[in-house]
């Protein structure tokens, strides 16, 4: 396997480090964190706006979206760069990553045209609440779960009720891409869709942080809010886990080796750095980073190609595994202290404690089924069975 660059990837990457060197995020946005994911500060939103312009914000899309028409290593590169450097591509990723490709797919022409530019210039941020209706399978249907928000038709109004646990942002998003079962409708009832909803409608409670309900109390929703066409529900909620499912692993991905150099200095302030079993657990730990990422490339490689690329079922799983590794060898490499939540942790914003990070990174697994869950793809991949 090849794993340096080739004469087109380097020149990508030395084009984008040389304007990186020339344009940086405001100096004090340090003084101006977000509050959440779902909030963008003004300093973000033109630090986005400066990447878009220079068609670096999305170098994959096509050069009329505002990218480069770049392939998927070039983009690995892009991201790789953007964390080695300590330099946010965007506070609201959900948004980014997930929704605007999801209106890119699936959005009508309208919604391409009013809420495309805006989130790609970060004056709309966004959340995703998608999990609630259930999980589906192979032929586009799915298991209704009684938690999903109900959206009733009824005498020429639409309207939205129910209550979810609020999904991260959505104490500061404008709108939340979210999950619901159609009653009324000319589809079939029990049908789910996606809808674009405004988080400031009447009706919405939001929740005071994460962690909280989002309440929905006959919410008046338009028509024109859904997104994708009708009867087509399952194959857009699909198509957004899936995108949640990648930026879950790239994100933990691009995590491990920060995280790695922070445990490294952890190791050098506690005089660790001469201590046998630490330099064991701190080499073992690297190796395994640098075959996760040799693995994120070889998948990406194949995908570019066309080929099957069966490591791309592995890469959630691999990713998820390696990085908790990590946090909890932060942790006990801290001692007594590593159970401080009020300490440093090894990331920039958004960041906790080494403790908190792990706790974090543990629930965010058991979210989407946990390792058996995981285990249970990656042996569908390899039998070549649907996906679920």
């Amino acid at each position: 396997m090849r794993l340096s660059d080739s004469r087109a990837e380097s020149r990508f990457r030395a084009e984008l480090g040389e304007w990186l060197d020339e344009n940086q995020p405001a100096a004090d946005r340090a003084s101006d964190l977000p509050r959440s994911s779902g909030h963008i500060p003004g300093w973000a939103a033109e630090w986005q706006r400066c990447l878009f312009d220079a068609g670096w914000l999305v170098p994959r899309w096509p050069a009329e979206l505002g990218g480069r028409d770049a392939g998927a290593i070039e983009q690995m590169i892009y991201l790789e760069e953007l964390s080695r450097r300590r330099l946010p591509r965007t506070v609201n990723p959900q948004g980014l990553d997930v929704c605007a490709p999801t209106l890119v797919d699936h959005g009508s022409d309208r919604q391409r045209a009013e809420w495309l530019p805006a989130t790609l210039h970060g004056r709309v941020s966004w959340c995703v609440a998608v999990d609630a209706a259930g999980a589906p399978d192979d032929t586009d249907s799915g298991t209704l779960a009684p938690g999903a928000p109900v959206l009733t038709r009824a005498d020429g109004e639409r309207r939205l009720a129910g209550s979810l646990a609020g999904p991260p942002g959505a104490a500061d998003a404008d709108r939340c891409l979210v999950a619901v079962r159609l009653v009324g409708h000319r589809s079939k009832d029990g049908d789910v869709a996606a809808l674009a909803l405004d988080l400031d409608a009447d009706g919405v409670t939001r929740p005071s942080g994460d962690g909280g309900t989002l309440e929905l109390d006959g919410v008046l929703v338009d028509g024109a809010d859904l997104v994708g066409e009708r009867g087509q529900g399952w194959p857009v909620l699909a198509s957004v886990r899936a995108r949640q499912r990648s930026l879950r692993w790239i994100t933990s991905l691009l995590a491990i080796q920060r995280a790695l150099d922070s445990l490294a200095d952890v190791g050098r302030a506690r005089g660790l750095a001469e201590d046998a079993v630490f330099r064991d657990r701190l080499a073992r730990l690297q190796v395994e980073s640098d075959g996760v990422r040799a693995l994120a490339y070889r998948a990406l490689a194949k995908q570019g190609t066309g080929r099957p690329n069966p490591e791309l079922a592995m890469l959630p799983l691999v990713t998820a595994e390696v990085e908790q590794r990590v946090y909890l060898t932060g942790v006990e490499s801290l001692g007594a202290d590593g159970l401080d939540l009020g300490l440093d942790g090894p990331m920039a914003w958004p960041s906790g404690s080494w403790a908190a990070e792990w706790l974090t990174s543990t629930t965010d697994g058991a979210a989407t089924g946990g390792p058996p869950a995981e285990r249970d793809r990656v042996a569908a991949r390899v039998l070549g069975l649907p996906l679920r």
